[in-house]
């Protein structure tokens, strides 16, 4: 009796190098598609992140009773943002820390992602930067390391409005290119409704 050869089943060096080809396109197609996705999220993110950290201000004011501000600086390295409680409901003067690094409790400076920024442009951003006090008088602060001039700011009223007698716009933006929307606007109402677009 003559015993039959079974035959190897296996792959051949075509068929491998041709799938192997078939992974490298498609990852060609997919990493960028997947990177402008991932950085589109961030962007997103940082949008969210600030309009509840606005609305998480206001809803402070309305609950202590006491006006809050929220300050920003702007430019291409402007990413950081605090928040304060002031010593009164209205013409508030003594701010007090509520973010950085001595605030009470520590809580840390807010933060965009490091891909998104608070453009310069007055256009942009309606808010003012000099924060006017009572009786012509100067602000002060309880934290002697930060400053409440040359920054824009947002002040909101324990009635849930914001002082801006006008409401105003806070713009986020990134210098990315690829990504579908590469700037988000915040305007903040009168009455002190927050929406992003």
């Amino acid at each position: 009796m003559k015993q039959k050869m079974r035959s190897q089943a296996g792959y051949s060096l075509a068929e491998m190098l041709t799938v192997v080809a078939i992974i490298g396109m498609l990852a060609l197609v997919m990493v960028p598609n997947f990177v402008t996705f991932y950085q589109s999220n961030k962007m997103k993110a940082s949008m969210r992140n600030f309009t509840t950290d606005l609305r998480s201000t206001r809803q402070m004011s309305i609950t202590q009773g006491k006006q809050t501000l929220l300050t920003y600086g702007t430019g291409t390295t402007s990413r950081s943002y605090d928040i304060w409680l002031g010593d009164k409901p209205y013409n508030s003067r003594v701010w007090t820390p509520m973010t950085g690094p001595t605030s009470n409790p520590m809580r840390p400076t807010k933060t965009l992602d490091n891909i998104v920024y608070f453009p310069a442009s007055n256009t942009l951003q309606t808010f003012p930067t000099t924060l006017a006090c009572p009786a012509g008088g100067t602000c002060v602060t309880t934290a002697p390391p930060f400053t409440l001039t040359n920054t824009n700011f947002v002040v909101l009223n324990p009635d849930g409005t914001v002082a801006n007698p006008g409401g105003g716009t806070i713009t986020i933006k990134t210098d990315l290119n690829k990504l579908p929307k590469s700037s988000y606007t915040i305007t903040i109402s009168p009455s002190g409704r927050v929406l992003a677009q």
